[in-house]
């Protein structure tokens, strides 16, 4: 019954169900220093409680290790990044994690026991947050990163319940980035034309590549015969320096066609890089980068992203336009123009038909081929110019 101790078992420990539902087990495993040492694990039901709790005995009987002390919230996280998130994830993902638990967490609730942290220490937090200016959804990414440690807590029986997931995220209307027109995208490329960058830009806003992926591209990516993109890598900057990374997702990997006009500014790229690279004598990095400086070397993001301002003032964009929304662009375009929401799916390599239906607008059929040759309007008329 809820709130009585439950009657115990032969070498069960102590276990018994508490008034919100939890069922608890406490080992005892002696003295030590003059202090009880106990265990506490926790369960959904007592017949997994009595399995934690039978194991406990068995590896304390063998005299295994048993760790009793309570974990602050800054220890844990930080075996947590260490053990769990370093090893599994990507390391942007770790970056991400590390920054906002070294930023944000640590300093407001590191010092709490796990034990002892509750749901309104967080909420405390976050509406401080918001309280300090944050925007919605980097409080809720906040949340959201201590909501899946103390999901790690939970499975290590540090912690018997997860109180990241019993508050309230903050409320706010969800970030829609700039969604250029036809038009607009026309500008763009007519501000490239003739630009190094100009087949960068064409893909941008054709199919609507990240920046990192653009970047990533190598020429063994490009297949010329049949006008495809294999996205497979993606450059990221890596203790201050560029290296190429696989993409976070399965989904994200993709092969995406491309319309032929950009195809043929693709083509006419390589031969200009190619000519450049005979006449400078320069040995070309290994890694064969479709855009790259004259050494072969990759480009940078920042570098990408200052030449965009320049290009986004040319095009008469206004100013909080930022070249990710070179992709929105690209992807309300497509749906606009009759792309069913799988195959924009594919094209924007989400990983989730959710995600895709948030941000981009309904439609129906056609394959991935069809789909980006309705983009061929927006560049013929820059090969026709050049």
């Amino acid at each position: 019954m809820a709130g009585k101790t439950g009657r115990r078992g032969h070498n069960e420990g102590s276990i018994y169900q508490r008034a919100d539902g939890r069922w608890i087990g406490a080992v005892d495993l002696g003295w030590d220093s003059g202090k009880r040492r106990r265990k506490v694990v926790y369960g959904k039901d007592r017949a997994e409680v009595s399995r934690k709790v039978t194991r406990l005995l068995a590896e304390h009987q063998r005299g295994m290790p048993i760790q009793t002390a309570s974990k602050t919230v800054s220890a844990f996280l930080t075996e947590w990044l260490e053990q769990v998130v370093k090893p599994t994830k990507s390391y942007g993902t770790y970056q991400t994690y590390s920054k906002i638990a070294n930023r944000h967490l640590v300093p407001s609730l590191g010092t709490h026991t796990l034990e002892k942290l509750t749901q309104r220490h967080i909420q405390v937090m976050l509406n401080a947050k918001q309280t300090e200016g944050l925007a919605p959804a980097t409080v809720r990414h906040i949340r959201v990163v201590l909501r899946i440690a103390l999901n790690q807590a939970v499975r290590w029986d540090l912690v018997g319940r997860n109180v990241a997931a019993l508050t309230t995220p903050p409320s706010g209307k969800r970030f829609e980035g700039y969604g250029l027109s036809a038009d607009e995208v026309k500008a763009v490329m007519a501000a490239v034309r003739g630009h190094d960058l100009e087949a960068l830009y064409a893909i941008a806003t054709s199919v609507g590549l990240r920046m990192a992926e653009l970047l990533g591209l190598r020429w063994l990516d490009i297949d010329m015969d049949n006008g495809n993109i294999q996205v497979r890598k993606q450059l990221k900057v890596i203790d201050g320096t560029p290296q190429l990374v696989d993409l976070k997702t399965k989904s994200s990997r993709r092969t995406v066609p491309l319309a032929p006009p950009v195809l043929a500014l693709l083509r006419r790229h390589r031969t200009r890089q190619i000519a450049r690279r005979l006449e400078t004598g320069v040995p070309w990095s290994e890694a064969g980068f479709v855009f790259a400086w004259d050494s072969g070397g990759s480009i940078s993001d920042t570098h990408l992203r200052n030449h965009w301002f320049t290009v986004r003032d040319a095009a008469g964009l206004p100013k909080h336009v930022r070249f990710h929304d070179l992709r929105h662009g690209a992807l309300t375009i497509l749906a606009s123009r009759g792309t069913a929401p799988r195959t924009l799916m594919g094209i924007a390599g989400h990983s989730q038909i959710t995600t895709t239906m948030q941000v981009y607008t309904h439609l129906d059929a056609d394959d991935v081929r069809t789909a980006t040759g309705l983009m061929s309007d927006l560049y013929e008329a820059e090969m026709d110019a050049s």
